[in-house]
């Protein structure tokens, strides 16, 4: 299927394998990504991480067997990858808040949690800036993140009250930047940390501020697309560059870091702010 997005391409191979031992790096295997950067894309294209999606479908389908089969539960556990029927339950309650038993005595009616397959949108298609960029280094504060923990608000709200005004150097006053550390793990889960970086462009040849960190970015071919709106529809931004645009571009994403940048255009709350998304490419 070659006009199939590769996000796609990868639910479908976990569609087809909820009752098999589902490995995230074969996962992403099907999207043509590293096993971290797929997690990390599935996350801001779906809001849900990759683990949670397989946990929330198994149970939604496990739902849907309990109701409509009369296979024992124990053979449910079993067939959807549980190692007992008390691993089964624990996860059932957490998801439904009532036990498997139960559900089946009273037949009583759930929202299942349905597959994200692909549905026709008619939609503006964002159009992105092909921009090369030089070397340069970013200045500022650092934060470890997983999947599950976010710490990148609080980061922004520590840069912007304590660090921001403190670096007198910068090169473009009134321009920061969120930088995305690039990781190539074998292993990767929701627990696998990642670094990013709150900061402003500093001068190579500077010595850093004392206190501070930076990161050195090679120079690259990016695509830059310009997010509209506030924060809370960043992932819907996400989701159409590495589910539409990326997979029909012709380009492929470049291992290396990627980065937001913010200036005067950035109005937090509000829908007339304007911030870029740089992502790395390559032919």
């Amino acid at each position: 299927m070659p006009n199939e997005h590769k996000l796609d391409k990868a639910i479908r191979y976990i569609e087809a394998g909820l009752k098999t031992r589902l490995i995230l790096e074969d996962i992403a295997e099907q999207a043509n990504m590293s096993a971290w950067h797929f997690h990390r894309v599935f996350l801001a294209s779906t809001g849900i991480t990759v683990g949670e999606y397989i946990r929330k479908r198994r149970m939604s389908e496990a739902a849907k067997e309990l109701v409509f089969t009369e296979k024992p539960i124990k053979q449910l556990a079993s067939e959807y990858q549980y190692e007992s029927q008390a691993a089964f339950t624990r996860s059932f309650m957490g998801v439904y808040r009532i036990t498997p038993g139960k559900l089946r005595r009273q037949l009583g009616p759930l929202q299942y949690f349905n597959a994200l397959l692909p549905q026709t949108k008619g939609e503006k298609m964002l159009t992105p800036q092909i921009k090369h960029k030089d070397a340069f280094r970013v200045v500022g504060i650092a934060c470890q993140n997983t999947m599950k923990n976010n710490n990148i608000p609080s980061l922004w709200n520590e840069f912007d009250i304590m660090i921001c005004d403190k670096i007198t150097e910068c090169l473009n006053p009134g321009t920061a930047f969120g930088i995305c550390f690039y990781q190539d793990q074998s292993v990767v889960n929701e627990d696998t940390p990642f670094t990013y970086l709150a900061g402003v462009e500093f001068p190579l040849e500077k010595a850093v501020p004392e206190g501070l960190e930076y990161r050195d970015i090679s120079d690259a071919d990016y695509a830059v697309f310009e997010h509209c709106g506030s924060l809370d529809t960043l992932s819907q931004t996400y989701s159409f560059i590495y589910k539409e645009w990326l997979p029909n571009s012709g380009f492929q994403r470049k291992k290396s870091d990627d980065f937001e940048l913010y200036d005067h255009r950035f109005q937090f709350g509000t829908e007339k702010s304007i911030m870029e998304i740089w992502v790395p490419i390559e032919k």
